[in-house]
């Protein structure tokens, strides 16, 4: 199998999925990437002047807050803020929005996309074992146990998408380039969009980087058919109850 058809697949099943509506001067844009609840996410194209705003239409931030995870400790407020300015995103009354032009709308789109899953996975903030976000014990750990690594980067892939990996775990004498996401909810969305921005990701990079996931299994087991479709395409999994185990790969 290609990988080449991975991503044409990948790209395929994006464009038969995405449902568009005129509503007066809006344009409503139904994708089929999943919230929390199985529904659909949506997002609403306004014409500003000279450009595109894109908006969630403040659906992701009420959410959470009705189901009690309010976004009102200085903690949250950061890493909500990192988040978004990961993705280029903004937020104002609960909204999150992007301004865009016609050229950039394609890439805007999938920040903003990206930015309404990562900020949806909060939720589990409001879990009363979670002491702080899955993020913030990831890079507590790698500091802990001396694991040398960079937050955030992001890299551009064969089709021009832009995509985010979490940690970036340098290449030594022992090791190659490690890219690494941390995954809060493991889910089959999750594991799509993790095994698209490797596919296209990887051709760019050197030729033995490797991708690595850390899957938090605190509240819930894992299912193994996600485990086995990470490791069916080269993605190695880590449990996070197994971190200990796993901490000279990813020191080394």
């Amino acid at each position: 199998m290609k990988c080449q058809n991975l991503v044409d697949d990948y790209l395929l099943w994006l464009r038969d999925r995405i449902k568009v509506v005129d509503i007066d001067e809006h344009c409503e844009i139904t994708t089929p990437f999943l919230d929390r609840h199985n529904d659909h996410l949506q997002i609403y194209v306004t014409p500003t002047n000279g450009g595109l705003r894109i908006s969630d239409d403040s659906y992701i931030l009420s959410d959470l807050k009705s189901c009690g995870c309010n976004i009102d400790t200085q903690s949250r407020k950061r890493i909500l803020e990192t988040l978004l300015n990961g993705f280029g995103v903004r937020h104002k009354n609960d909204e999150l929005y992007i301004e865009a032009s016609e050229n950039t709308f394609p890439q805007k789109k999938h920040s903003l996309l990206q930015a309404m899953l990562a900020v949806n996975d909060m939720f589990m903030t409001a879990k009363p074992w979670v002491a702080t976000l899955f993020l913030e014990d990831v890079a507590n750990f790698f500091d802990e146990h001396e694991v040398r690594y960079t937050p955030n980067v992001e890299f551009t892939g064969k089709t021009g998408f832009t995509h985010k990996f979490d940690f970036v775990i340098p290449k030594s004498k022992e090791r190659p380039e490690r890219l690494l996401r941390a995954i809060n909810d493991p889910a089959k969305a999750s594991v799509s969009s993790t095994l698209f921005a490797w596919e296209d990701t990887k051709n760019v990079r050197p030729p033995d980087s490797q991708c690595y996931v850390l899957l938090n299994d605190m509240n819930k087991k894992i299912n193994q058919d996600l485990i086995s479709a990470f490791q069916e395409y080269r993605v190695r999994p880590i449990l996070w109850s197994e971190r200990q185990d796993n901490i000279p790969e990813l020191a080394l």
